[in-house]
């Protein structure tokens, strides 16, 4: 079995609800030092397996505790919701890669005692990395499932350079484009799928705002899950991205309010004026010719 650097960081408390759920630890290079949920209560870090699904219930935790969610599309709003406003990873089904990455970094959370500042250019790197770590990692699993052999998994896309556009000299007044507009520009951008590989040109981000955007100007309500698959990468990869755009101040969740078992994201104000802004100033400039 890998030996993961995890074993190196100071002792945590980490307590699975399960045997099965600390079977899936032990595989990621963790260790359970706690099992069942009666131990919740003393836990650094509770790894829950809601993948079939979610308690009524959430157990009694110390206010610091640390969560990492196994979940399934299926269960992925009810978790969210469930868990919303507390140190929490999520992972997509049981890949050990991708718990052991989630693992990490609640571990490093629950020893600082302190969330990371989203916005440094340090923190977007190790968030970068992570991300194409998740990304690779789930490829990797769903070729395994397909037995594919003519793919090699490469993420190619390098995220690591903090080149910033300069200020448009030319703002002009942000009026929304039409949603037709934005759904079109999204449709062509799935069309690229049919010729290179879709992870060439993975870029979650703009796929978010833009779905959010034309979301907005629809008056339709997104929900967690619903902004996964709009995000065009794997689930867990996107789950990372909707939390780091939520820390940055570009996305804001809300509960629904006939159901809270459903949180639903929405883009801020400031990020939906600066969405507006770029599809007014490529207008001017002549247009995405879509």
């Amino acid at each position: 079995m890998t030996d993961w650097p995890a074993s190196s960081r100071p002792p945590l408390t980490l307590v699975t609800d399960s045997a099965e759920t600390a079977a899936l630890v032990d595989a990621a290079g963790w260790r359970a030092t706690g099992l069942g949920i009666g131990q919740a209560e003393t836990a650094d870090i509770l790894v829950l397996d809601w993948r079939l699904q979610v308690p009524v219930v959430l157990p009694a935790l110390a206010t610091d505790c640390g969560l990492l969610a196994l979940v399934s599309l299926e269960t992925m709003d009810a978790a969210d919701a469930m868990l919303a406003g507390r140190s929490v990873r999520f992972v997509v089904g049981s890949n050990p890669v991708l718990i052991a990455t989630e693992l990490s970094e609640l571990g490093a959370l629950v020893q600082t005692r302190q969330a990371r500042d989203p916005s440094s250019d340090e923190r977007a790197r190790l968030q970068s990395l992570a991300n194409e770590l998740a990304r690779l990692a789930e490829q990797l699993g769903a070729m395994s499932e397909e037995g594919s052999d003519d793919q090699d998994g490469a993420a190619l896309a390098d995220r690591s350079y903090a080149y910033q556009a300069e200020e448009p000299l030319d703002p002009i007044p942000a009026k929304p484009p039409s949603a037709q507009r934005i759904r079109h520009l999204i449709a062509m951008r799935r069309l690229r799928d049919r010729f290179f590989r879709s992870d060439l040109f993975a870029d979650p981000a703009w796929d978010i705002l833009l779905d959010l955007t034309a979301s907005r100007i629809e008056k339709r309500q997104v929900s967690v899950s619903s902004l996964c698959i709009a995000a065009a990468v794997p689930p867990t990869t996107a789950l990372r991205w909707v939390r780091m755009m939520t820390d940055q101040g570009l996305l804001e969740r809300r509960a629904d309010p006939a159901d809270a078992r459903r949180m639903f994201v929405d883009l801020s104000d400031a990020a939906f004026a600066k969405v507006c802004g770029w599809f007014a100033t490529v207008e001017q400039r002549g247009g995405l010719g879509v």
